[in-house]
């Protein structure tokens, strides 16, 4: 089963969804830059690697528009 991060704005909530080995746990944040800080030291702690994908946060960006979209993903 793959692991995966990511964030979405939801009621102007940044929360951080975390899939790993098929269980879904969520954080809730108040601050993007908190959301995005601890979402990837979990994606290090999954992938114990430091190869972050910078083009994945900067794309994300440009996604807050909508109350409910994605800002930032990760699948490993």
């Amino acid at each position: 089963m793959r692991n995966s991060i990511a964030i979405e704005l939801v009621e102007g909530m940044f929360v951080v969804r975390i899939t790993e080995d098929g269980k879904t746990t969520e954080n809730e944040f108040s601050r993007e830059d908190h959301a995005r800080s601890w979402a990837s030291g979990q994606s290090l702690r999954l992938t114990n690697t430091l190869d972050l994908v910078t083009d994945d946060l900067a794309q994300a960006y440009g996604h807050m528009t909508s109350s409910t979209s994605a800002v930032w993903s990760r699948t490993n």
